[in-house]
């Protein structure tokens, strides 16, 4: 009971004003001091987002926000149905990681991002082949773009598709950000569950023109397969992230023995 009234104490004390700026940034940099200074140690959790909320008279939206910067930041770490916690002291520089647990983490990914898209149609190759399991010379479908941010080029998309799912859809049909939304709206196929798989990799000279960045730079790759309630195949993505925006982080609880 004492370390909640002892945070209570420490939120209480937050006083934010659309006078002094944007709201989700005030309650980062409060948060932040607080943080600094020791009055939240590492390892200690924040209040849940609907208290921090009340506590600061702000919305539920900005909150969540402030939380995605601190997060970025590298300073808390946010749980599914918990409140986050304190994992730093002090900001981790160049770091900008997401996770994906749940749909929300998807839309995180996304967000403040535009998809470019860049081409569409029937492809046949060793990618077609190796992420469709499809036999030698068989075709299938590929989305070719980008994830953009304030203009510049974060993320290359790579998406694929079976022959019989990519022939019902054009490249019109793309509108929404989160691609597997898009064959979901317009042919009806629920996403039940994704696979992930992440490697390092190194920029090809042209990849590298794409993201612009040096060729040889550090990327990070991830595959993401796509798959409906019987457990085929919809869609398969690759994606090519420079690393200063890319980061994998796990948090594992060992049992004492």
């Amino acid at each position: 009971m004492a370390e909640s009234i002892g945070k209570v104490d420490i939120f209480s004390k937050l006083v934010v004003t659309r006078a002094n700026g944007p709201l989700y940034q005030q309650l980062v940099n409060l948060i932040r001091e607080r943080i600094s200074n020791g009055h939240l140690h590492v390892g200690s959790d924040l209040p849940k987002e609907s208290e921090l909320a009340q506590m600061t008279g702000v919305s539920l939206i900005t909150v969540r926000r402030a939380l995605r910067e601190l997060e970025d930041l590298g300073l808390i770490q946010k749980r599914s149905a918990k409140a986050a916690k304190v994992i730093a002291q002090s900001p981790m520089a160049g770091l900008k990681g997401h996770k994906y647990g749940t749909y929300d983490d998807f839309l995180d990914f996304t967000r403040g991002s535009r998809l470019v898209l860049v081409s569409y149609g029937q492809e046949k190759g060793t990618l077609i082949e190796k992420y469709l399991g499809l036999n030698k010379g068989e075709t299938g479908y590929c989305l070719r773009g980008c994830l953009a941010v304030e203009g510049q080029p974060r993320t290359l998309v790579s998406t694929f598709f079976p022959a019989d799912i990519g022939s019902r859809l054009s490249i019109k049909d793309f509108t929404d950000i989160l691609i597997f939304e898009n064959v979901k709206r317009v042919l009806g196929i629920k996403i039940h569950r994704v696979m992930m798989t992440a490697r390092a990799d190194i920029a090809s000279a042209a990849v590298a023109r794409e993201l612009n960045v040096t060729p040889g730079s550090a990327l990070m790759t991830t595959q993401m397969v796509y798959l409906s309630d019987n457990n085929r195949t919809v869609e398969v993505s690759l994606n090519m992230t420079p690393s200063q925006y890319s980061v994998l982080s796990y948090d594992v609880a060992l049992d004492k023995r």
